[in-house]
């Protein structure tokens, strides 16, 4: 009986060195994902602090809020270039009727 004790006694110790580090292991990677989120943010935070440096120097221009896969914005660029093409054209055909006209 005494034996039996013993050895339930060692499994005991033996349970609650494997909590022990089980818990200590579980630290180590809670530090380690809180370490991540931390350089995650401040890598964040200095690309947001370059995109306003670039947005308030003129270099760049926001992102527009309404697209997100820009499928449109490609659209309205190419139909702005188009519409500003013809327009040239027509004033280059209006100059030449006036100049006809002299």
């Amino acid at each position: 009986m005494e034996s039996k004790i013993a050895y339930l006694n060692a499994e005991l110790v033996d349970v609650a060195e494997r909590e022990k580090k089980r818990e200590e292991r579980e630290k180590k990677r809670e530090e380690e994902i809180a370490a991540a989120k931390e350089v995650e943010n401040k890598r964040y935070a200095a690309l947001q602090a370059q995109l306003t440096f670039l947005f308030e120097s003129g270099n760049i221009l926001p992102p527009c809020p309404a697209s997100s896969d820009g499928s449109d914005q490609e659209g309205d660029e190419n139909d702005k270039s188009d519409k500003e093409s013809e327009g040239d054209e027509n004033d280059k055909s209006d100059k030449e009727s006036e100049g006809d006209e002299e």
